[in-house]
Formats: C-alpha cells, sequence, structure tokens
C-alpha cells in the first residue's frame, strides 16, 4: 500500500532530524506549510522526469461522435445568420460544422443566439428560405485532467481504422479550405484554448450510426483522494491522501527540496533521488524485446502500402 501525505511527510522529516507533525492540511507551522507544498511540487517534478509518461498515470478517452443533426433554416446573402431553425437546443458554439446551400465549405456555429437562430463564422454567398442544414460535431473537449497524449493511441473502433495525425495547422487547413477536402480517412488535430479541444476531419456529415473513438492520455492526476483510486486529484489535500507515483521517491525529492531551499548542501540528496527516480523508469511497464536477427520483408499488405487517396495515383513503381 502506498503511503500516506501525512506519513510521507512524516518519514521526510524525521530522516533529517525535524519534528515529526501531527497533521499537515490546515497546519499553520512555517516548516510543515512548506513541506506540504514541496510535496505537491514533487508530484508534477515526478510526473514529467519520465519521458514516455508513468504507467501509473495512463487513462483512455472515449469519444462518441453523434450523428448529424439535419433540420431547415433561412439563409440571406452576405449575412452569417441563420434564420427560422425549429430548434438550437444541442448546438453550441464553435463545436459544429455547418453545411447547406450557400454557405461556403467549413464554416462553423459562432453563437447560438436563441431557440431558432445561429451566427457563423462566415457569410452565405446566396439566399434560401426553409433550406436543408446539416450540423455535424467535429470538436470535443478533452478529459479535465488531460496532460498529453500517448502517440499512435487514437482509433475509430467503429470502423477499425487508426485515426491519422496530430495534423499540422497548415494540413488541417489544406482540408477546410482546400479543393481536395476528405479521403477515406480521418484525421484529427488538438486544437488548444477552447479546454483542450479534439478535433476530426471530416466532420461527421455522412453517419447513419454514432462512431466510437478513442485514445490514450497522460492524466495530471497524480493522488488518489483519501486512499480510493475511483477519486482522483491533481495535488494533495487531504492526510490520507495516497499517490499513484512511488511515495519512496516523492519523500526522496522532498528532502532534497527541503534542504535547497534552506540553503544546505543538497548535491547528494538529489543525486540519490534521480539515480532511484532513474532506476524506476527503466523498470517502470517492462522493456521491450530487441530483436537482433536481420528482419525479413513481408509481402502481404499493411496500413504502410495502402495509399490514403487519389486513386489511381501515380503510375509507377515508386506509385505506394
Amino acid at each position: 500500500m502506498p503511503l500516506t501525505l501525512l506519513q510521507i511527510i512524516n518519514n521526510a522529516q524525521n530522516e533529517l532530524g525535524l519534528p515529526a507533525s501531527i497533521f499537515i492540511a490546515g497546519n499553520t507551522d512555517p516548516t510543515t506549510v512548506q513541506m506540504f507544498s514541496l510535496a505537491n511540487r514533487m508530484l508534477d517534478e515526478m510526473r514529467r522526469l519520465h519521458p514516455t509518461g508513468w504507467a501509473s498515470m495512463m487513462s483512455e478517452f472515449d469519444v462518441v461522435v453523434n450523428t448529424p443533426i439535419i433540420t431547415t433554416g433561412n439563409v440571406t446573402n452576405n449575412s452569417p445568420v441563420i434564420t427560422g431553425i425549429p430548434s438550437t437546443t444541442l448546438l453550441s458554439a464553435n463545436n459544429w460544422m455547418v453545411a447547406a446551400a450557400f454557405l461556403p465549405q467549413a464554416s462553423r456555429i459562432k453563437s447560438v443566439d436563441s431557440p431558432n437562430q445561429v451566427t457563423l463564422t462566415m457569410e452565405a454567398t446566396g439566399s434560401a428560405t426553409g433550406t436543408v442544414v446539416s450540423f455535424a460535431q467535429d470538436t470535443y473537449p478533452y478529459p479535465s485532467d488531460y496532460d498529453w497524449t500517448q502517440n499512435r493511441t487514437q482509433w475509430d473502433r467503429t470502423n477499425r481504422w487508426e485515426l491519422i495525425g496530430p495534423d499540422s495547422a497548415q494540413l488541417d487547413q489544406f482540408h477546410r479550405s482546400g479543393i481536395v477536402a476528405t479521403g477515406p480517412r480521418r484525421h484529427w488535430r488538438r486544437l488548444g484554448r477552447l479546454a483542450n479541444q479534439f478535433r476530426i476531419w471530416p466532420p461527421p456529415a455522412e453517419i447513419a450510426n454514432p462512431l466510437q473513438l478513442s485514445f490514450e492520455y497522460m492524466s495530471i492526476n497524480a493522488v488518489a483522494t483519501n486512499g480510493n483510486v475511483t477519486t482522483t486529484t491533481q495535488y494533495f489535500v487531504n492526510d490520507a491522501d495516497t499517490p499513484f507515483l512511488d511515495d519512496a521517491a516523492i519523500t526522496m525529492g522532498l528532502k532534497y527540496k527541503f534542504w535547497e531551499i534552506k540553503g544546505f548542501n543538497f548535491v547528494n540528496m538529489k543525486n540519490e533521488f534521480i539515480d532511484y527516480v532513474q532506476t524506476l523508469i527503466a523498470r517502470d511497464e517492462g522493456a521491450a524485446t530487441l530483436q537482433m536477427a536481420r528482419r525479413s520483408r513481408s509481402n502481404l499488405l499493411s496500413v504502410n502500402q495502402i495509399q490514403e487517396g487519389f486513386y489511381p495515383g501515380p503510375v509507377g513503381s515508386n506509385s505506394m
């Protein structure tokens, strides 16, 4: 069982020859307050020391991409406003693309103005009354504890295709603004500021059933609240909180950080901490088996030989 916050700080205090605190959360003793803050600082530092992420911090996120909303509305030339929509209840700004007569490609909802009206990011090039309007949600929020994405874990589980990405800003604009807009595979991109948005292309305007997408990510939540692994937080809050990261490493890091702040010689403590963490990284999740024999070339089809689009493609021996 991992040590609690109280036990971690008490161990560090005992090893440094300091009086042990009876409790941590809510304690006003300056030394205890400082050690409490340094313990939380060590959580952040420990999370970032592993180059590929700690196995204990990995999590999976599942995204349900719903079918488009097909409705009607009125568009007006040189206006970004669509009126006469029967209901805008399920719509929201920034997350939905819109397709209708006279609307430029990749138009989006800028604001939901009323139960029957939305404003778009682009203006219509003509007018139409009661025209068919398709709203497709292509942008979804990341989980609240998201830190960073594990490479090549993004999959469309409905169609059993790996998603392509992350797309660069240039490629994303090529898709949304250029002539060649779609291919047989879906792309993904992270778009920041608005709650770390997960955006896909093409928008799900053609689907008849929900898509199930999934990816793995590293969580910032390094603490089990009062030891309950189903309730997690980023930092220690209660004396009975336990870390998902190694408690001995946190204790060692807490000691050297405290010694450093006090102006004492902390070098040996820091080196001991780094050596121990490197050992943890080396054995975390196990290591891959390295093949020393020469690799044989497969004659079977794989994803590396399947052309993304533009069929039949260039003619010649190097066309694939």
